[in-house]
């Protein structure tokens, strides 16, 4: 079963729309620059979306799940990916929220 990385974020206000669209391709665009220390791309997609529905108040406006094959891929990714390091540490300022959680997706059916 593949593992998700769920990031979820708000833009501080100040940050401009043309900015935030360039940040919001380049997010979308890291699984074809990310690359593991073989040099072979390790992730497995990225999508997004931003939060709807009536009532929603999450805090949160832009909501990311990315997808990697083991949770040996998903650590190199968030602790030793130069790509993806430079940038987190470029956007981090940018934001005014950020949540980031992981779990591995599953068929809830626990065998024993």
């Amino acid at each position: 079963m593949p593992f998700l990385h769920l990031v979820l974020f708000k833009f501080k206000p100040e940050i401009g729309i043309t900015t935030q669209q360039e940040i919001l391709r380049e997010f979308l665009s890291l699984p074809q620059k990310c690359k593991d220390s073989s040099h072979n791309p390790y992730i497995t997609s990225i999508r997004g979306g931003v939060e709807c529905g009536a009532g929603s108040s999450s805090g949160y406006t832009h909501i990311f799940i990315v997808e990697f094959n083991s949770m040996q891929e998903r650590e190199y990714y968030k602790g030793s990916d130069p790509v993806h390091l430079h940038f987190a540490s470029r956007i981090m300022r940018m934001l005014a929220f950020i949540r980031i959680l992981v779990f591995e997706e599953c068929n809830f059916l626990y065998h024993t």
